[in-house]
């Protein structure tokens, strides 16, 4: 496996991924996830989910643009085989020419357009299914799809990459107490692995995932060490691969652990020595 393109996205999946945590109480409509990304702004008209375009951008898929002047959105495909318009406080929309009504008015709120999650994830042909028992709704662009089939079956290290930029579902897992000062981040996976990982927060708390069959990275232990409380269950890896990232010091190491403990040191950088486009004059990495 290479370092190559990927590692400034883990090193920013490292940094930043802490911060996407979704509780389950966190929304009383059905969570939007897109591309197993939680969409903060989705919103419930008359009953139906509407998000803004912009959560659906996928360069390979869509492309909108917004007229302020007529209030009119126009969505595309790539092929512009089918073209889209809609205008804000209507409650129609034009597909290819053609009127089609719409459940509710397009609304345009904060700056921001939305417009019916169903039907343009129908009208474009996006993957879309609803989970009724976690009140989750699901939606996977093509290039979402695309990395979804990588995650569940594809390259170790691609799969990787995407699981860390997933949304962290939390779901009942107890509110943390934080601690005063966090200069690291360290990741481990299963050894051979992609769907399973552990998260640590400069010692301070400790958490596991595992990623469901609808690609969400589902909270399953938590230990908070501020707070002595731990909740879930801890899980047990024989061998794992490890990502640590001191931030502070701008340093990423990465190497592996067997079963017996012994802790091998596959490799290191500071962030200076990224070439630009995230590539680095390392080669192996677990």
């Amino acid at each position: 496996m290479f370092l190559n393109r990927w590692i400034k996205c883990l090193i920013g999946s490292v940094i930043f991924g802490s911060i996407f945590f979704v509780s389950s109480s966190a929304y009383a409509a059905p969570a939007v996830f897109v591309n197993g990304e939680y969409q903060h702004n989705a919103i419930t008209i008359e009953g139906r989910i509407w998000v803004p375009i912009r959560a659906l951008t996928d360069q390979e898929w869509l492309v909108y643009a917004y007229d302020p002047k007529t209030r009119i959105a126009s969505v595309h495909d790539k092929d512009n085989t089918t073209t889209v318009e809609l205008r804000v406080g209507e409650k129609t929309a034009t597909v290819n020419g053609k009127k089609v009504q719409l459940e509710a008015e397009v609304v345009n709120k904060n700056g921001l357009t939305y417009v019916p999650l169903r039907f343009i994830a129908e009208t474009f042909g996006a993957h879309l299914e609803f989970n009724g028992k976690d009140d989750q709704v699901i939606v996977r662009t093509p290039m979402g799809q695309a990395q979804y089939e990588i995650l569940i079956r594809g390259d170790l290290t691609e799969a990787r990459k995407i699981a860390l930029k997933l949304t962290r579902v939390d779901g009942e897992a107890p509110q943390l107490q934080f601690g005063e000062s966090y200069n690291h981040f360290y990741y481990t996976f299963p050894e051979g692995e992609a769907l399973r990982f552990t998260f640590s927060a400069a010692g301070y708390s400790e958490h596991y995932y595992e990623i469901n069959d609808e690609g969400l990275a589902i909270h399953k232990w938590q230990m908070d060490h501020v707070a002595n409380r731990e909740w879930g269950k801890k899980p047990a890896f024989k061998s794992y691969v490890y990502f640590l990232d001191e931030f502070m010091a701008s340093l990423f190491t990465y190497g592996m652990v067997d079963a017996q403990g012994n802790d091998k040191e596959l490799g290191k950088f500071y962030y200076s020595e990224l070439k630009e486009g995230g590539e680095l004059n390392k080669s192996d990495i677990p």
